[in-house]
């Protein structure tokens, strides 16, 4: 009987052990994120105590580098894109071609042009509820924790509001922190019994998947036709979208590999493999993504000019309003994609399957 209760007893003082390190674990990742909130802050602050002192002024400091812009805001940020969609509507095309939505790129909050692209498009075809979903999103392309993502633009300068996944928690902290401060967002933010609450946009620390996409949307908005989702998961997205089905949004951005152009409709469903043997674009062909979206009653409206992302509009919005695309004319008829040498293009490897 003693031997029987000395091995329960060491038992026990085993769990406890394996209790103590699991809680050792989660204390010290609570350090970690709280110091990279804390130097977050610190960067932000220290860079407006200069601006503050006037050493120089935001445009100035951007005007260094075009990649500086990345850190600040310019005030007037806001009255210019008014100002273009005004210009817009005093002549609007009675279709919009492809050509033109492109030519009205340009960057604030996105990675490359979409948010000119995105503004030009919703300024011709209307909004119903302005309501944005965005899954993937970060503030690697900042120093100081602005967005950078295809959603933000729309909600800080246009009055937009919405939902934005993603998976890393020290990303989200970075975008509650930002979007608490913004003059636009700050007063959609307070504290409940000593804890910050976010109403718009809300950032959702979750690793969406072809399993719980529907579960999640369903939770976390109540908009069935969002004006936009976006999706940027970095492989993932084809499985994630076969599977959604309690929202139809208006408008649906999607990533795409542009170096198979229209020869291969294709799908990299192993995440482990995305950029393992060259900086992909994405883990869905453009063809890929027309058969399945076209299946939907989707029509492609346009590429991006750095082919990355894919603009897709529901087939009875974009009749009579928007030029529809077929994926070779999005090739060919590109301002740069049509334009380079043949050996840019690749044939997918065992990575990829057909569908």
């Amino acid at each position: 009987m003693f031997k029987f209760f000395r091995s329960l007893q060491t038992r026990l003082e085993a769990l406890l052990e394996v209790s103590r390190a699991q809680a050792d674990r989660q204390l010290q990742m609570e350090a970690m994120l709280a110091e990279a909130a804390r130097l977050q802050t610190d960067r932000q602050l220290h860079i407006e105590a200069l601006l503050a002192q006037k050493f120089l002024t935001p445009a100035a400091i951007a005007a260094l580098n075009p990649h500086f812009h990345r850190n600040f805001l310019p005030n007037d940020d806001s009255a210019a894109q008014k100002n273009l969609i005004a210009t817009w509507r005093l002549r609007p095309p009675g279709i919009l071609s492809h050509s033109e939505l492109v030519e009205s790129g340009f960057r604030v909050f996105s990675q490359n042009d979409e948010d000119g692209i995105l503004l030009r498009l919703f300024t011709h075809i209307g909004h119903t509820n302005r309501y944005v979903i965005e899954i993937g999103s970060n503030c690697s392309g900042s120093d100081v924790g602005i967005p950078e993502n295809l959603s933000a633009n729309l909600i800080i300068n246009h009055g937009w509001h919405g939902a934005v996944f993603e998976m890393d928690p020290t990303e989200c902290d970075k975008m509650r922190y930002f979007f608490a401060r913004d003059h636009a967002t700050r007063h959609f933010h307070w504290s409940r019994d000593g804890e910050p609450t976010y109403f718009s946009p809300l950032i959702v620390q979750q690793t969406v998947n072809p399993e719980n996409i529907n579960e999640t949307l369903f939770e976390a908005n109540n908009e069935y036709e969002p004006d936009l989702m976006i999706i940027d998961i970095d492989g993932g997205d084809y499985a994630v979208v076969q599977s959604l089905k309690v929202v139809r949004p208006r408008v649906l951005v999607v990533e795409f590999e542009k170096r198979f152009r229209d020869r291969y409709s294709v799908v990299q469903f192993d995440r482990t493999n995305f950029s393992k043997l060259w900086s992909q674009s994405g883990s869905t062909s453009l063809a890929a993504w027309d058969r399945l979206l076209g299946l939907r009653g989707y029509v492609l409206c346009a590429i991006g000019a750095c082919g990355f992302n894919a603009f897709y509009v529901r087939s009875e919005i974009a009749a009579g309003q928007l030029t529809s695309l077929t994926i070779a004319e999005a090739f060919d008829i590109h301002p740069i994609l049509s334009k380079v040498d043949e050996g840019l293009w690749l044939i997918p490897d065992e990575s990829w399957q057909q569908v």
